[in-house]
């Protein structure tokens, strides 16, 4: 009996000296390639310990895997310390059953480049700037083995740090999850897992948090059911589908999303809502070397609903996250349900819209926008670019028989108004700076046909321009027109006008000038009266019949003042240059002894030699 306990006894301080007698670094050296292989990443480990109390198992410190050389030579992950813990029983048939997998503190860096891929990618793949081993297993043998790693009881991780780097935009940027939990149970051939995670996402201080089952496991990585909710902020998302013959399907839907619930400022007067989020996607589990990660994961279909205040948008379409194909359509959009802040006077709406868009990262191009506005047709194509500090855009379009009336009021507040039918042609680009201030240019031609201008008579303002009130009819308070054209160029301060012609029936006009955003206005041109019209002004004003051209009197203008106060004037010297300069070529005739000349002169009288020459 003695001999046995002493047995016994030699027998557990030889188990409690398993952890010094046994050093497990030795097998480094074998099982690192191993896992190198799988992961087709260099991997360090720096210690491994035998532990026996208070459960067998072994404990590993310093895990470093490191990322592929072309994303980042710092290490994709860090694991200070990780616990492998191994039940007693099943040794005794040999079996090894893993209990629990703890990690602590570990800390993961994914980063995605300008191209969109992410450094996740190339994990199970050589790096790519490194050429492949000749022989080398494929990546999606190398899985089959790494599940056996997972087959675990209790899968675990605390203290954890997620880094994102999101290199695809001109200024970097970069977010992280803190405090990560991660837990699974049951994670075995099958079984169905159970996945609980949470975690603080930085800077912006939101919860996230996950839960949800996948399984039963199988060994060809199949998962027929995963059913997954998630929470961030409070934004809520279910998700579920399955993985079969290496492929992915997922369903998710999110109820409802609002820009109040995002952390950054988009610069909106009212919040977006995106209500009623469902999307089909499909993904290969193992991702094809040859593709880029984005352009594998499919999104058909997806459909939701943007609303505006009182305004309601349907959006469906399909594509892949690096490009998504939306198409939307609404019955209406009324102004005040604009999220971004306008400056009208009255409300207005949008009428049977559709458009067309694709969205590749930050860029998103309008292929097409159809609309019904102030009794018109509005369509449109264009693109806007933000991948640069400063966003580029260009957009074309016309917008044919609108109500010129309803868009004055709508626009300013005045005591003019134009009516009329018009029609608008437009093809600007420009780019919006840091300062917030846009630079646009391009060309413009607007037309509008038969109206008037309320509240300003240019009759009346010819009259008080020569001075002869009366002369042209009782002023009507208005300015009727058959045709206004204007070819202008959308310039940083304003509008260039670089053709404007009014045709009206007793007279026309031709003109060049500039109209600021600061509602300055200058023009200056020809304007031409009608025969009956200039023999009137003639009979009056008999100086200014030099001015004549083929039976109609042309008097050069200016206008000066702003879109609401403007000032016509006419330029009465011109016409008496020109007078003053013909009678002194006919008395230059008379003088050189035309005798009918002299006469003529000595006919037209004593007042009009006065006024020639303003004595």
């Amino acid at each position: 009996m003695v001999g046995l306990a002493i047995v016994i006894g030699l027998c557990i301080v030889g188990i409690f000296l398993l952890p010094v007698l046994l050093d497990l670094n030795r097998y480094r050296d074998r099982y690192l390639p191993v896992l190198e292989q799988a992961l087709h990443r260099p991997v360090d480990v720096q210690d491994v310990r035998l532990t026996i109390f208070p459960k067998l198992g072994v404990r590993v410190r310093g895990i470093t895997v490191a990322d592929d050389p072309a994303f980042s030579p710092t290490p994709f992950l860090t694991i200070p310390s990780a616990e492998v813990v191994v039940q007693w029983v099943p040794l005794l048939s040999r079996r090894i059953q893993v209990e629990r997998v703890l990690f602590q503190d570990a800390t993961v860096h994914v980063i995605r480049t300008q191209n969109g891929v992410l450094n996740t990618a190339t994990i199970g793949k050589y790096p790519s700037l490194q050429p492949p081993v000749k022989g080398a297993s494929r990546a999606e043998d190398s899985l089959e083995p790494m599940l056996g790693v997972f087959a675990v009881e209790r899968l675990s991780m605390t203290g954890g740090t997620l880094k994102y780097e999101d290199r695809s935009q001109e200024h970097f940027r970069s977010y992280q999850v803190d405090n990560l939990e991660f837990v699974t149970n049951s994670v075995q051939i099958g079984k169905t897992a159970s996945i609980h995670a949470k975690g603080m996402v930085m800077p912006y201080r939101l919860s996230l948090e996950m839960n949800g089952r996948l399984g039963p496991l199988q060994p060809t990585l199949d998962v027929p059911m995963i059913d997954m909710v998630g929470r961030l902020g409070k934004v809520e998302a279910v998700a579920r589908g399955k993985v079969i013959d290496g492929r992915l399907e997922l369903d998710v839907q999110i109820p409802n999303v609002s820009t109040d619930d995002i952390p950054m400022d988009p610069a909106l007067a009212k919040p977006v809502v995106l209500n009623h989020i469902q999307a089909h996607l499909i993904a290969p589990l193992v991702p094809n070397k040859r593709l880029a990660p984005s352009s594998e994961v499919r999104i058909d279909p997806l459909t939701l609903d943007l609303q505006l205040g009182g305004s309601t948008i349907h959006l469906s379409g399909k594509g892949t996250p690096g490009r998504l194909h939306l198409v939307g359509e609404s019955p209406a959009m009324f102004s005040q349900d604009f999220p971004l802040a306008l400056s009208v006077q009255h409300p207005f709406s949008l009428e049977q819209i559709r458009f067309e868009i694709v969205i590749q990262g930050a860029r998103v191009d309008l292929v097409s926008l159809n609309a019904r506005a102030f009794q018109g047709s509005l369509e449109a194509h264009g693109m806007w670019d933000g991948t640069l500090s400063a966003p580029i855009f260009s957009f074309k379009g016309n917008f044919k028989h609108f109500a010129v009336e309803p868009i004055m009021q709508a626009v300013r507040s005045s005591s003019l108004s134009l009516t009329g039918t018009g029609e608008l042609h437009w093809s600007t680009e420009g780019s919006l700076p840091p300062s917030g201030h846009p630079n646009m240019n391009g060309p413009i031609r607007l037309r509008i046909q038969n109206g008037q201008l309320v509240g300003f008579d240019l009759v009346q303002e010819i009259e008080e321009a020569l001075q002869l009130p009366g002369l042209l009819g009782e002023s009507t308070g208005a300015t009727k027109f058959s045709l206004i054209d204007t070819k202008a160029d959308l310039k940083e301060t304003g509008l260039a006008i670089r053709q404007l012609t009014l045709d009206a029936p007793d007279f026309s006009l031709q003109g060049m000038g500039n109209i600021g955003f600061d509602r300055a206005l200058k023009l200056q041109g020809n304007l031409a009266f009608s025969s009956a019209i200039s023999d009137r002004i003639i009979r009056q004003f008999p100086l200014a019949k030099v001015a004549r051209q083929q039976g109609q009197l042309v008097l050069p203008f200016e206008v000066k003042g702003t879109l609401p106060e403007q000032v016509l004037q006419l330029d009465t010297r011109s016409f008496g240059n020109q007078l003053q300069k013909n009678v002194e070529r006919r008395l230059e005739k008379a003088l050189q002894g035309d005798e009918q000349e002299l006469q003529q002169l000595l006919k037209e009288g004593e007042d009009l030699l006065k006024q020639l020459f303003g004595k």
